[in-house]
C-alpha cells in the first residue's frame, strides 16, 4: 500500500456569503476519512453539516466529529461514509463525471475531487497545496492507527463546469445567461439543473411538470421548475430531445449564494444503495420525528410533509426514496423542509415496459395502494406528533381537494399519467376510496 496520503480541504459557505473552512477528507490506501478542524468542533456556534453529526448535548456533538473510528467519518473499501457518498452522482451522471476526471466510477475519491466546485448545498472541496504539508488533524489521526504516513499525495485542481448532482437521470449543472441556460460556466457554481427524457421514457419532462402542477394545486411548496425547449440551452452533449426540464436549485440563493442542505438520506445515514430505506412506515415516521424536533417551523413542515405523502399516493410517485426528501439550512444551523422536487407518476411508466421492470417500485405502488387511513394515523403516532386528529382531518380534505381539482390539470398531462391519476382518484388507492 503507498505511503502518501491524499487529502482535500473542506469548507462550508456560509449566509453572509463568506466561506469557512471546516476540515479536511483524506484517502489512505482504501480508507476515506472525514476529520473536522479543532476550532469547529469547539465551536457551539458551528455551521451544520448534517444532523447525524449531531447529539444530544453540545459534548456528545463534539465527541462525533472527533471520534477516531466512527463509520460516520470514516469507511474502508475505497468508498466515502453516507453522507459523502450521497454527494455523488448515479448512473449516467457518475460516469460522465468520471470520464471527465479520467477515472473509474468506482473512485470516491476522485469524482468528489473532479466536482469540488458544485457540490449539493454549501459544501465545496478542493486540494491543498502538497507545499503546505500534511495537515496535522489528518496526520494524527493516521498515525493514531499506527498508519506509516510518509508524504502527501497529489490531488488535481476540480474539473472546471464538472458538477455532482445526484440522480439516476441525466441531468446537467447550469446557469443563466440571459434567456438560455449554459452549462459551461467558466467555474460558477450552478444554479439550474436541467433534466433530460430518456429514449425509454420520451415524456419524462412532461410527465415530471404535470407532478409539479398537481402538487401545487394543493398548495405544497414545490421546486419552480418550467419546461424550455432544446434549443434554449447549450449542453455539452447532442440530445435527441425536444424539451428539458429546468429546475432553480433551491440550495442557491438570488445572487449564487450557497445554501446548505441535506438529503434526509444523508441525514438517516442511508447510503446511496439503500435509498429506498429499510421499512416506508418507520422511515417515514423517524423523518417526522426529525421535523418535529428540529425544524425552526415544525408545525407547517410536519403538515406540508404529510401533505406531500398524501399527493404522491393519489399520483403514484413510488419514487419518493430518502433522496428525494431533503432539509435546507437557510441559517447554515436549523433545518427545515426542503421544497418539493421529483414528484415524477411512476406508476404511469410501468405500461411501457417489461413486467419484471421497476420491481422496487412495483412492490412500493402495491404497498402505497392498500394504504388506508388506519395506516396514516399509526404512521402519524409512532411519530409521536401531537393532534393527530387535526393532522388526519388536514390529509382528508387534501384528498377531497385533489379529486376536485386534478382532473382538469390532468386534461394538459401525458396520456399515461391522466390515466394514472384518474384511475387512482375515483377510488384505486385506499386513501380515496
Amino acid at each position: 500500500m503507498s505511503t502518501a496520503i491524499r487529502y482535500l480541504r473542506m469548507h462550508l459557505h456560509l449566509p453572509d456569503r463568506s466561506r469557512r473552512a471546516i476540515g479536511y477528507l483524506s484517502q489512505y490506501g482504501d480508507i476515506l476519512r472525514a476529520s473536522f478542524d479543532a476550532d469547529y468542533i469547539a465551536d457551539p456556534a458551528r455551521p451544520t453539516l448534517s444532523l447525524a453529526l449531531r447529539g444530544e448535548r453540545e459534548d456528545d456533538t463534539r465527541a462525533i466529529l472527533a471520534a477516531p473510528h466512527d463509520a460516520r467519518l470514516v469507511q474502508l473499501g475505497g468508498r466515502w461514509p453516507a453522507w459523502f457518498a450521497n454527494l455523488l452522482p448515479e448512473g449516467h451522471n457518475r460516469e460522465r463525471l468520471a470520464r471527465e476526471r479520467r477515472c473509474s466510477p468506482d473512485d470516491e475519491f476522485e469524482l468528489l475531487a473532479a466536482a469540488g466546485h458544485d457540490l449539493m448545498g454549501a459544501i465545496e472541496v478542493e486540494p491543498v497545496p502538497a507545499r503546505e504539508g500534511i495537515p496535522d488533524v489528518v496526520r494524527h489521526w493516521h498515525t493514531a492507527l499506527g498508519l506509516d504516513v510518509l508524504e502527501p499525495g497529489f490531488v488535481e485542481e476540480p474539473v472546471e463546469d464538472a458538477a455532482a448532482l445526484p440522480g439516476v437521470v441525466t441531468k446537467f449543472s447550469a446557469v443563466q445567461d440571459g434567456r438560455r441556460y449554459v452549462v459551461r460556466r467558466h467555474g460558477q457554481a450552478g444554479a439550474f439543473i436541467l433534466k433530460l427524457p430518456t429514449a425509454r421514457h420520451p415524456e419524462l419532462v412532461a410527465n415530471e411538470m404535470a407532478g409539479y402542477r398537481l402538487c401545487g394545486a394543493l398548495g405544497l411548496a414545490c421546486a419552480q421548475a418550467r419546461i424550455i425547449a432544446r434549443a434554449d440551452a447549450e449542453l455539452p452533449e447532442q440530445v435527441p430531445f425536444g424539451q428539458i426540464l429546468a429546475v432553480p436549485r433551491f440550495d442557491r440563493g438570488p445572487e449564487g449564494q450557497r445554501i446548505h442542505m441535506e438529503e434526509f438520506a444523508q441525514a438517516l445515514q442511508y447510503p446511496p444503495q439503500h435509498k429506498y430505506g429499510r421499512e416506508m412506515v418507520r422511515d417515514y415516521a423517524t423523518m417526522l420525528q426529525v421535523l418535529d424536533r428540529y425544524s425552526a417551523r415544525p408545525v407547517p413542515d410536519v403538515r406540508e410533509f404529510m401533505g406531500r405523502f398524501v399527493a404522491f399516493i393519489l399520483m403514484g410517485n413510488t419514487d419518493a426514496h430518502l433522496k428525494n426528501w431533503a432539509l435546507l439550512y437557510p441559517d447554515a444551523r436549523q433545518p427545515v423542509l426542503a421544497p418539493l422536487y421529483d414528484p415524477v407518476c411512476v406508476s404511469a411508466l410501468f405500461a411501457e415496459v417489461g413486467p419484471n421492470d421497476y420491481a422496487v417500485n412495483r412492490a412500493i405502488d402495491t404497498r402505497l395502494r392498500a394504504f388506508g387511513w388506519d395506516q396514516l394515523e399509526a404512521m402519524l403516532k409512532a411519530a409521536r406528533l401531537l393532534r393527530v386528529p387535526n393532522l388526519l382531518r388536514i390529509a382528508r380534505q387534501l384528498v377531497r381537494q385533489a379529486q376536485a381539482d386534478w382532473p382538469a390539470l390532468l386534461q394538459e398531462a401525458p396520456p399515461a399519467v391522466r390515466a394514472s391519476v384518474s384511475e387512482r382518484l375515483a377510488g384505486g388507492v385506499a386513501l380515496a376510496a
